[in-house]
């Protein structure tokens, strides 16, 4: 698939040239991760590094991304289909945000088995986790950035994590805002605070909606960023041979193109109305397996096992959107 998209700009720090400062902004908590983008087409959803779409290969490699891709995409989907209608117009909605999480040092709070921290030093979930922190929609020679109140409110209502909001004003006034404070992330999951567990920042953009490809943002980093070996960089990632969920990355990725609203339709249509979310997220698993064995010509039991397990976030997810529609 060939998808251009606007890559998100590079963000000077504060004390680069000053950006133009009429009109509202908003500062929200930097979050410490891989930079990963949703590129929302109304045929396709696929993830992006910061300049290119990630093959099927890398759903592995790019920090176990398999493990969560079926849930993440269906509920990208949903919130581009959202950010399209509010918006009054076709064409591509790209996500911008953060893959992060692996681990959370907290005796309560133990990770699954294989997962592995995005990124060391603030700590915000033991699994992984996708943060969105800004969105823009691209439909022709138009370019469009979601206002920040409404990227929440849809991303709310698809049920999307955004970076935390800590001030809202002019830029005068949400600069003044200091950058160590504690990470707000993790209570938001309803986990137990951690000492000394420090946000890495704080990101300053425009909070209305804005009709042009430049658009300013600064970030303002903690100074204990850039001198505690603690938060240097990621730790490498090597998948298991048989892949991060169990299957190879483009397994993953065949099976999670093939949850969508049709399939969810049709399966309600097999056991007609009133049916629980969760018998209607089985049937959707049980429909897309068989569907996809017959394309595959038979899968491995223990594929298929994996699979099965990989996928059924997602089908639930998909299930509980057809019957709120």
């Amino acid at each position: 698939m060939d998808v251009d998209w606007p890559v998100y700009p590079k963000m000077p720090r504060r004390a680069g040239p000053t950006p133009p400062s009429g009109g509202r902004w908003v500062a929200t908590e930097k979050i410490h991760g891989a930079h990963l983008a949703v590129v929302c087409t109304e045929e396709s959803v696929r993830p992006a590094k910061r300049r290119t779409l990630l093959s099927e290969a890398e759903l592995d490699s790019f920090f176990g991304l398999s493990r969560c891709w079926p849930a993440l995409a269906v509920t990208a989907a949903d919130l581009a289909r959202r950010l399209r209608e509010a918006e009054g117009s076709d064409g591509t909605v790209i996500l911008y945000g953060e893959l992060a999480g692996g681990h959370y040092p907290h005796p309560h709070t133990p990770s699954p088995p294989g997962v592995q921290p995005v990124q060391t030093g603030v700590w915000y979930h033991p699994d992984l986790i996708w943060v969105l922190f800004d969105a823009v929609h691209t439909s022709g020679d138009t370019t469009v950035w979601t206002a920040d109140a409404a990227l929440r409110r849809a991303a709310a209502e698809a049920g999307v994590h955004c970076a935390p909001v800590l001030a809202e004003g002019s830029l005068a006034a949400v600069g003044e805002r200091a950058p160590a404070f504690p990470s707000l992330l993790p209570a938001r999951f309803g986990l137990p605070a951690l000492p000394d567990n420090l946000a890495e920042g704080l990101v300053l953009k425009p909070a209305d909606r804005w009709t042009a490809a430049a658009r300013p943002v600064i970030k303002n980093k903690h100074p204990r960023f850039a001198e505690d070996a603690r938060y240097q960089g990621s730790r490498p990632y090597e998948p298991p041979e048989e892949g991060a969920a169990g299957v190879p990355g483009w397994l993953v990725a065949e099976a999670a193109q093939r949850l969508t609203p049709n399939r969810a339709a049709a399966a309600m249509s097999k056991l007609g109305p009133a049916v629980p979310a969760e018998v209607l997220a089985e049937e959707i698993l049980t429909d897309l397996l068989t569907d996809l064995e017959e394309d595959l010509g038979g899968l491995d039991p223990a594929h298929l096992t994996a699979l099965r397990h990989t996928l059924a976030a997602g089908a639930g997810v998909l299930a509980g959107q057809y019957l709120t529609r």
